[in-house]
């Protein structure tokens, strides 16, 4: 054991070690124009800090990361921590972690797990149950967001775990848990009035001057995303096959056995403000523009902020509804929160205009597509793309690529919108490193239930699946819709 132990923590110095020099060292290596110096910096601890997330930890590699860009030649400290923890992605996720922690804590998810595991069809079926509880992700990532259904179905699948004796590490868990991520990716990216899909929309409009029709792209974008999601369920039940001989055993009259006690009001007190937080970061979309429609555009990151405030300033028979610091230091993922954080901030920097890291993609990537295929064009876009969307932030990657793909389909004389509503929606299949975008963090910072080495495999393997459904079954769907 003692042995064992040692070679551990020898490797773990040894893979320290790397990391850093990377950070400190890469910048000294000769920069490939239009890369800057100040872009091989941030390259270096780009670098640096995967290395580490995949091989160390995510905490401390996350704050060395943030600090040298701090203290490098891209910005100052100051700006650098106001970027860190003051991002509003950071600021949401972590009172979305409050605010749905102290559903977790009272124990509402107990009932909303039961709801899923006494449905009758259920019984006897494995792969239908799976199924349902993921539409339920979808359903609710395309009315919220993504860290909405995330958080809360994570825990009812732990709960389910811990009935059923599986273990982290396990084969199914791994699987469903990061299979509500990517399910919950879907969502988010079949709304055009979601942040990324209408950040890059909007791109599209100002390079090209056309707007993408909503109807059309949601007429692509949903169908796909329910095709995606079935085909994921039936890959894993045939491929990948994971041991689901517990889950034959469910059926609706063994989770009737043991009643749970009537909801209290404060159950029904945190399912409606967590109701509210639904319908007010869906609004925004919904409401016809004007005043009021900006209002809660403008201001639909600080709702859980607002709601955590006011649920913990009531008192319900002499206690707070929110208990602020025990929610805190049970429920709230630190190390997901660094991470997240961190990852936003280093790959906000890689692909800003002073490290030319966007010009050189530019640079290198378009005499690539000079006299391909329509299909061909696409096909390399898409892999490209998702290959890239795995190392930098998703949006970015967009605004890179959208000029491009318009570009060539000037030069082709086919119509760039329903090739720019595809990529949109591929590009935010970012899972595979952690820097690829907040949610593929929130899966790496979960140390307890994955393994790294799980992590890289499944969720490429399940990315490579959905570039293959949708140059199979998207291109022709996206020439009958638009």
């Amino acid at each position: 054991m003692q042995q064992t132990e040692r070679r551990l923590n020898y490797w773990y110095l040894i893979n320290s070690i790397i990391g850093v020099s990377l950070m400190l060292f890469f910048k000294f290596i000769p920069a490939p124009a239009p890369i800057t110096p100040v872009g091989m910096e941030v390259l270096g601890i780009f670098f640096g800090v995967i290395y580490l997330w995949t091989t160390c930890d995510s905490i401390w590699p996350s704050l060395v990361g943030v600090s040298l860009l701090g203290i490098s030649s891209y910005a100052p400290m100051n700006t650098i921590l106001m970027n860190f923890l003051g991002d509003s992605t950071v600021v949401q996720m972590l009172f979305i972690m409050v605010l749905v922690g102290a559903v977790v804590q009272s124990g509402l998810t107990n009932y909303i797990g039961r709801w899923f595991l006494t449905r009758k069809i259920i019984n006897g079926k494995p792969w239908v149950f799976s199924f349902m509880l993921l539409l339920g992700v979808y359903v609710l990532a395309f009315l919220s967001s993504a860290f909405a259904p995330t958080f809360l179905f994570w825990p009812i699948l732990y709960g389910i775990f811990k009935e059923l004796d599986y273990k982290p590490g396990d084969k199914y868990p791994t699987l469903m848990l990061i299979a509500v991520v990517i399910t919950a990716i879907f969502g988010v990216a079949s709304a055009p009035f979601k942040d990324v899909p209408l950040i890059l929309l909007s791109n599209y409009k100002n390079v090209s001057g056309i707007e993408v029709n909503y109807a059309s792209y949601m007429g692509l974008t949903i169908p796909l995303s329910l095709i995606c999601l079935t085909v994921l369920i039936l890959f894993m039940k045939y491929v990948l096959r994971p041991d689901v001989t517990s889950l034959k055993a469910i059926n609706a009259e063994m989770f009737n056995k043991n009643p749970l006690p009537p909801l209290t009001f404060k159950h029904k007190l945190l399912a409606t403000a967590f109701g509210l937080f639904v319908i007010l970061m869906l609004l925004p979309g919904i409401l016809p523009a004007g005043p009021l429609q900006q209002f809660f555009n403008d201001n639909k990151f600080g709702f859980a902020v607002l709601l955590v405030g006011i649920l913990c300033g009531l008192k319900l028979e002499g206690k707070f509804v929110i208990d602020y610091q025990t929610v805190m230091s049970t429920q709230v993922q630190w190390s997901t929160v660094f991470l997240i954080a961190a990852a936003l901030t280093i790959g906000n920097a890689l692909t800003s205009e002073a490290t030319g890291v966007t010009p050189f993609l530019k640079q290198t990537l378009t005499p690539i597509f000079g006299g391909t295929s329509e299909f061909v064009f696409i096909a390399m876009i898409l892999v490209i793309g998702l290959i890239l969307t795995n190392l930098c932030n998703s949006a970015v990657i967009g605004m890179i690529f959208i000029p491009i793909i318009f570009t060539f389909c000037g030069t082709m004389g086919i119509s760039a919108d329903p090739i720019v509503s595809i990529f949109i929606f591929l590009v935010l299949m970012a899972l595979v490193t952690p820097a690829a975008s907040p949610y593929a963090a929130l899966i790496h910072g979960n140390k307890t239930w994955f393994k790294t080495s799980d992590i890289y495999k499944y969720t490429t393997i399940i990315s490579t699946v959905m570039l293959l459904i949708i140059l199979v079954i998207g291109i022709p769907l996206s020439k009958i819709v638009f």
